[in-house]
């Protein structure tokens, strides 16, 4: 039992519960504060940071979100998986010769004796929930080499298949069904997991099936399997999508998801054949609900962008268009636009394929071929329920794109996505599509176009001095020496000298005199000199300001970007 009678008070006068009800639940949990709490996290899962930090303060420790935290990788793994299950304890980092450690019960000085003594070395103690901390022992503890260990246990185990066409379903089923397979698709995702992986793919050649990883938009090889582990590995994959698993010669598309104590990951399973087997691709989608939508001042957006911005969002009605290619945090964007607009007098609706954040106080709907809800069909019926703000996830067809154009007509803000490879072009974009000019020039109040870059690790950041006229073609400048920024690689970044991604962008603000040349079909040329006289910079130009700023490299820049007449970073 847990007695705290400190959390309980705070519960009282801080406004969570009233004496009354607080004795009754004590009352219902035989005066386990610790029972009260997670009842509470139960019935109020939108107040779990304040109660958790609350129950920190009673018991004299801080509170960490696992979910947000950067745990060290060597760090975790100097305490043994067991012991870490065992005591609902993971490792942190460490700072100075103590290791920070989250705890379950952080007042427990038997089990931090113990994991000293394995340690040899002080532990500091906080305060995480068990099922945040199991899930984070499911996804910290799964590495390279164990996926190694599982796939060589599945070539022991079971029978080298020579000839996959022959396998019926029954004996699919069985393999796929075998606890080595389970547990190497299991630790396969938690992997991709743990290493940010916007998608793994599973690539099969002559001799060996090659596993990559996309993290910070940079394929990344991970391993290599035994090319008799492909039909358990595909077959596993398919029935957790519920796909055929005899089919093989025809692509196939699917969803399957991760649970975890804490949360479910989905991810999208998408199978083609190839000479030498099927190839997959699964496309993380679950993991953006966890986190908070960040504020449009977190975004690295410029100054001048970042004002282009909120004058767009002082606007009552229009439509306005964030452009890049898939994974280029164009949804990212959009929800931070949503919270900045998310106010109690303001009805926001949105229409999503899939729903990747979700924003308290907004109506979001998730896109449903199955009884016909796609975006047309969504958007009609938005329109008949007051709204203010309506969020189109994506712009694909002319009929989404003339409701859209009358929606923003009839006094909404509309916010949309849509492909095109900058600002400029989208501004031509609907015309492409068979939108009429004079729906388009009216409506459109903006569009913004980005990309993302890698970010230098901040680990292993470094002070360089570039090669001279290399620093003068690229920047139109010369004179004094001026330093910037790389990562020289090390663990935590997987030697790459990069960790997370940042955006760089281009801002559209549609005056009277572009609008004038959408009405009558200008050339995407004639657009964009009307847009520099009022302003208008290219994403390389802001990608070079923020290599200036030492947030990444020119290698990202030029990688991501192509040189633009007039955008060197000049001033």
């Amino acid at each position: 039992m847990n007695q705290n009678p400190l959390f309980m008070e705070l519960l009282v006068s801080r406004g969570i519960v009233g004496e009354a009800a607080g004795r009754r639940l004590l009352r219902r949990y035989h005066d386990d504060a610790f029972a009260v709490l997670m009842h509470l996290v139960r019935m109020n899962p939108h107040q779990k940071t304040l109660l958790a930090r609350m129950w920190g303060d009673s018991i004299g420790v801080a509170h960490v979100d696992l979910n947000k935290t950067l745990f060290q990788r060597e760090v975790v793994q100097r305490l043994p998986e067991s012991f870490a299950r065992k005591n609902h304890i993971i490792l942190l980092y460490q700072f100075g010769e103590a290791i920070t450690a989250a705890s379950a019960d952080p007042a427990n000085q038997f089990m931090l004796r113990e994991a000293q003594s394995v340690l040899g070395c002080p532990v500091s103690p906080v305060f995480a929930f068990p099922n945040d901390i199991e899930a984070a022992i499911e996804v910290e503890y799964k590495t390279e080499q164990k996926l190694r260990d599982l796939s060589s246990r599945i070539v022991t185990d079971t029978v080298v298949i020579e000839d996959i066409s022959e396998l019926t379903r029954d004996e699919l089923q069985k393999i796929a069904g075998s606890q080595a397979v389970v547990e190497f698709v299991q630790g396969l995702l938690l992997l991709g997991v743990r290493e940010g992986a916007s998608d793994i793919h599973i690539e099969p050649g002559e001799d060996k099936v090659r596993i990559r990883f996309r993290v910070d938009g940079v394929l990344q090889e991970k391993s290599k399997i035994e090319r008799s582990l492909l039909p358990p590995l595909v077959s596993r994959l398919k029935i957790l999508a519920d796909l055929n698993i005899t089919e093989k010669r025809r692509p196939q598309d699917g969803r399957l998801c991760l649970t975890l104590p804490n949360r479910t990951i989905d991810f999208r399973f998408s199978s083609v054949p190839t000479g030498y087997g099927e190839k997959i691709v699964l496309r993380v989608l679950g993991q953006m609900e966890t986190k908070d939508v960040q504020d449009l001042r977190e975004l690295s957006f410029s100054r001048a962008n970042l004002d282009g911005l909120e004058r767009v969002m002082a606007v009552p009605y229009g439509i306005f268009f964030v452009t890049g290619p898939t994974g280029s945090g164009k949804t990212t964007t959009l929800f931070s636009m949503l919270r900045y607009l998310n106010r109690p007098g303001v009805n926001i609706t949105t229409i999503e394929d899939p729903i990747e954040y979700r924003l308290p106080g907004i109506n979001q709907i998730q896109v449903n071929a199955a009884v016909d809800l796609d975006f047309p069909a969504a958007l009609r019926a938005f329109l008949r329920q007051d709204p203010d703000v309506i969020l189109v996830g994506e712009i694909r067809d002319v009929e989404t794109a003339e409701i859209a154009c009358r929606a923003a007509l009839t006094g909404h803000l509309v916010l949309a996505t849509l492909h095109t490879n900058n600002a400029i072009q989208a501004l031509t974009r609907l015309n492409d599509m068979g939108v009429q000019p004079y729906m388009v020039a009216p409506s459109m109040v903006g569009v913004l176009a980005q990309r993302l870059v890698r970010k230098i690790c901040e680990h292993c950041r470094e002070p360089y001095t570039p090669d001279p006229e290399t620093f003068q073609r690229i920047f139109a400048m010369s004179g004094e020496e001026v330093s910037l920024s790389r990562g020289r690689g090390c663990l935590q970044c997987s030697g790459s000298g990069y960790s997370g991604r940042i955006a760089i962008h281009e801002l559209v603000v549609i005056d009277d005199d572009i609008r004038t040349q959408i009405s009558r079909g200008a050339s995407p040329m004639e657009i964009q000199r009307s847009a520099a006289r009022t302003g208008f910079q290219t994403m390389r130009y802001d990608g070079m300001k923020k290599v200036l700023r030492g947030l990444t490299t020119l290698e990202e820049i030029q990688r991501v970007t192509v040189a633009d007449e007039g955008s060197a970073a000049a001033g």
